[in-house]
């Protein structure tokens, strides 16, 4: 630590960091631009000027840039000289020469860090007169509208994109008062994190253009605090709402998992809750009804044993309700086998190693891939790989007296100190293309590769004896013994346990070479955002899928499904409902199925709800719109079915019951729901004294905002501010004098990622290391003589099944596709672009040529909202003609149908005679 002198009054500061952020984390008000706290500093833009003194005798002292100048101990400075005011008042001056007077029409206006700063340095009068420079605005696609007329110049954007992010399309062009951020011609950002410079850029040159097209000032809006839906990091969010719509997410930050970025699909994949798909009434049999209807109460009365499916897609409580309510002999987690064989594995291995953080990944100085995309699967994980591979560029530059903040320094030594990145698998992934070492294989060698990596490492752990070791595994087995923070990452997106068994066993092998400093890390990515939540009910036993099927077939069984959107169950739903007496289904978007009872869920913007990520962490969001229609909670359908039929779960009579009742099954949870925010807890700003009456041609008057019912904690307008209190969830980003969301470090002790402490929050799943080594095995199950085996593939906008019902990520949809090599290509006499069916099934795919593709492997991608069941090909058929003049005319149509749905989205407007729907049902005995 160090002592400073900040205007002669002595502060405590962390040593080592920069003055600026020692300055923001004694929350003092220093304007600022070009700085960020995730991406150092290059003071581009001197507005963070200080005086520093070289003791208590020096009056003079002279000008510095706080970004750019070390702390130290016995450091003099001062910020409120008359000095050093006017040169940040001339400096903000100059950067506000070109800067258009656009405020009342701008979407960064009310949270525009460039407001905050022109108004704390006292700029108030434009002294320049002459003509502006004016810059030809870009099309970057759906998410992200371009106004580079308010650009002052901070190099943010670039440094984000490609520095932080790795984007190749976007750059700073030009020289001068001419300097261009944007792409070389009109076109969508190719980078999945381009959403990040919406909350990068402090000045609105770029900004969420789905938010714009239905647009609301900050101070309107109401925001939550919530969870990502899009994938198992579970990365935190806020949703804010108007009108009873969403109208945008945005991150939360959360210093040991997303910190201060999302990928896009988490951005802006919150759409289906605005989704004309949805689900808002309760139907029987097709036809539209309500709780009072006779047959409804006599199907859900059938004596008939229930048997019921749960959904990675649903909350913990709403599975856990659905476990109790058909007894968990007869609850199924909805997995086939291979799925039900990789949770099983997984949970067994996070029974033995906790799972590394994104912050605790990007300290890794060493990095194994094992067959998983994460690129697709976890874009946010793949960040945060991408910000280790600097780890020894940072420790070059400190041997040198470089600090890490020292951004543009460290990139510069970065190419001559690579962190070994070893990649094992295929396609087309970003950070293959980084890797050190990289062996382009299939899922079966890949899991070979791995065990005999473990095997290297120590002579204990099983290996399969009949391959040669690969120069290039002994050479990663040596970087692995050197290095202190090895990460070894692995997933399901392949498909195959082996590949989990192997990094279980790699890691076993490392903490045995260093059993005293053991600091190596394990990170294996399950497909949905609550499939350990899933795993964990599951330890008390169940059905199979194929037990399930069985029992409806042999028997008399009613099936009850929690919320599924994917297109391979639905086609399942279809055969085991054909075989169900009654089928009862909780959805959220629209089946299309005739014969069952469809309940509407809300969503998690409209209710309460807790799920596990990837490292078995439970996280709970709260909600920010009432539910629509007859909406309700999973969980509340559930109690309301146990309150008919006399089961024990009709007691529960509020969420903080039933959480109680969840605790007593699962200790574990105890101290995650006793740390929930209770009491009054304030969604909107104080600022909201001065929102836009929502009904202003009606009433001035506002509708009382909306509190959800029977929940453990209120919320108000005038409850407990955001960041008061540290157990509280950040709803917003807001402070007095700082509108954007640069005001999270007025929330920190430290406005940087310091020291790592423990992560917070309570994981579910505890790990007790130990030396359980697993042996080979082929799980491969059985050898199939087909042509060729198609190995899944993964888009980041596509392969999630809710993001697809957002408009802004349905137009970045990729299309089916199967992906072979050039001499594949050559000896089918395909081509590119063609379009091409396998086997018999109808669903064509986009032919597409790549290096990355192993022998006797197809490369197939098919869209979350279609189905496609096969593992094998025999043969690739040409489509005809007219197959393929349907599917661009299909195509084609795409375009006016998503304007249609652009039209209608949002309009669901608040009436003064709207009222909360009710929550739990009386009176249907």
């Amino acid at each position: 630590m160090a002592k400073i002198f900040v205007d002669n009054q002595q502060y405590t500061v962390r040593d080592g960091q920069n003055l600026l952020q020692a300055c923001l984390s004694l929350k003092m008000d220093l304007p600022y631009f070009c700085w960020h706290p995730a991406m150092g500093a290059v003071g581009a833009c001197r507005q963070c000027a200080m005086t520093q003194y070289q003791d208590e005798n020096d009056n003079r002292g002279r000008l510095i840039v706080a970004c750019m100048t070390p702390v130290s101990d016995g450091m003099r400075v001062s910020m409120q000289q008359p000095a050093e005011q006017e040169f940040r008042e001339q400096v903000i001056g100059a950067l506000m020469t070109h800067h258009p007077h656009d405020c009342p029409v701008c979407a960064e206006g009310g949270e525009c860090h460039l407001q905050d700063m022109t108004v704390m340095t006292g700029h108030s009068v434009r002294h320049y007169k002459g003509k502006k420079t004016t810059f030809e605005n870009q099309q970057l696609g759906p998410l992200i509208k371009h106004e580079m007329n308010r650009c002052i110049t901070c190099y943010r954007c670039e440094r984000f994109y490609k520095d932080y992010a790795g984007g190749t399309d976007l750059s700073a062009q030009a020289s001068k008062n001419h300097v261009y951020f944007g792409r070389q011609s009109d076109g969508t950002l190719q980078s999945e994190f381009a959403g990040n410079l919406v909350e990068v850029c402090p000045t609105g040159v770029f900004t969420d253009k789905p938010f714009g097209d239905h647009y609301s000032r900050k101070w309107d809006l109401q925001s939550a605090p919530s969870i990502c839906q899009h994938c198992a990091v579970g990365c935190n969010t806020s949703v804010s709402e108007r009108y009873g719509s969403v109208r945008r997410v945005t991150n939360r930050f959360n210093a040991h998992l997303n910190s201060y970025f999302l990928c896009d699909r988490g951005r802006f994949g919150f759409g289906f809750v605005n989704s004309e798909q949805r689900q808002r009434d309760i139907y029987l049999h097709g036809k539209k009804t309500d709780w009072r209807d006779a047959d409804l109460i006599t199907l859900l009365k059938d004596k008939n044993p229930w048997l019921g499916i749960g959904s990675s897609q649903a909350s913990l409580e709403d599975n856990f309700c659905l476990q109790q309510l058909v007894g968990p002999e007869n609850f199924c987690p909805a997995l086939d086998p291979q799925q039900e064989d990789l949770l099983s594995r997984h949970m067994t291995i996070l029974q033995q190693w906790p799972q590394a953080s994104l912050a605790q990944m990007e300290q890794a100085d060493a990095i194994v891939i094992l067959g998983e995309d994460v690129n697709n699967s976890a874009p946010r994980i793949a960040l945060s790989i991408r910000q280790a591979l600097l780890n020894n560029a940072r420790e070059q530059a400190e041997k040198l007296r470089v600090p890490a903040w020292q951004d543009a320094a460290v990139r510069a030594l970065a190419p001559h100190n690579p962190v070994p990145l070893a990649y094992f698998g295929y396609g087309t992934s970003t950070l293959s293309e980084l890797a050190t070492i990289k062996v382009l294989c299939d899922p079966k060698h890949a899991a070979e590769q791995g065990f005999m990596l473990a095997n290297l490492l120590s002579g204990q752990a099983p290996s399969p004896k009949a391959h040669k070791v690969d120069p290039q595994i002994q050479q990663l087995a040596q970087i692995l013994k050197n290095a202190k923070q090895p990460l070894i990452i692995t997933g399901w997106s392949a498909g195959h346990p082996a590949l989990l068994a192997a990094a279980n066993n790699i890691r076993n092998a490392l903490a045995q070479l260093k059993p005293e400093h053991d600091e190596s890390m394990l990170c294996i990515v399950p497909p949905e955002t609550n499939t350990l939540g899933l795993g964990l009910l599951a330890q008390q036993g169940g059905l199979s899928g194929q037990q399930l099927a069985q029992r409806l077939t042999h028997n008399t069984c009613n099936l009850m499904v929690l919320d599924h959107t994917q297109a391979p169950f639905n086609e399942q739903l279809t055969k085991l409902g054909a075989s169900a007496n009654h089928l009862v289904r909780l959805t959220q978007l629209r089946a299309g199925h005739k014969n069952e009872l469809t309940l509407p869920l809300s969503t998690f913007s409209e209710s309460s709800g807790s799920q596990l990520n990837y490292q078995g962490l439970i996280q709970s969001h709260i909600p920010a719109t009432k539910p629509s229609g007859q909406c309700m909670p999973g969980w509340q359908w559930l109690v309301n079915i146990g309150k008919l039929t006399g089961h024990a779960l009709g007691n529960m009579t509020n969420l903080g019951q039933l959480r109680d009742n969840i605790c007593l099954h699962y200790p574990q949870l105890v101290a995650h729901w006793l740390s929930d925010p209770h009491g009054q807890m304030a969604l909107q700003t104080p600022r909201t004294s001065g929102r836009t009456a929502m009904l202003a041609n009606q009433t001035v008057h506002e509708p009382k905002p909306f509190a959800e019912s029977l929940a453990p904690y209120k919320q108000s307008m005038e409850g407990t501010i955001a960041g008061d209190k540290g157990e509280q969830p950040l709803a917003y980003s807001w402070s007095p004098g700082w509108n954007s969301n640069q005001s999270n470090h007025k929330f920190k002790d430290e406005y940087l990622n310091g020291p790592l402490t423990a992560q917070k929050g309570v994981l579910c799943i505890s790990a007790n290391p130990s030396k359980q080594w697993v042996n080979w095995q082929m799980d491969w199950s059985k050898v199939n003589k087909a042509k060729w085996q198609l190995l899944p593939m993964q888009k980041v906008f596509g392969s999630d099944s809710l993001s697809l019902h957002a408009l802004p990520i349905a137009q970045l949809k990729v299309q089916a596709q199967i992906v072979m090599s050039a001499a594949q290509a050559q000896s089918l006499k395909l081509q590119a672009g063609q379009l091409v069916s396998c086997d018999d099934n109808p669903l064509l795919f986009q032919v597409v040529i790549s290096s990355q593709v192993p022998k006797s492997s197809l490369l197939i991608y098919a869209p979350a909202d279609q189905y496609f069941p096969l593992t094998h090909c025999d043969a690739l058929i040409l489509a005809t003609q007219e197959q393929t003049q349907a599917y661009r005319a299909q195509l084609a149509n795409l375009t006016g149908t998503q304007e249609a749905q652009k039209q209608a989205q949002h309009t669901r407007f608040l009436t003064q005679d709207q009222t909360i729907p009710i929550r739990f049902i009386q009176g249907a005995n």
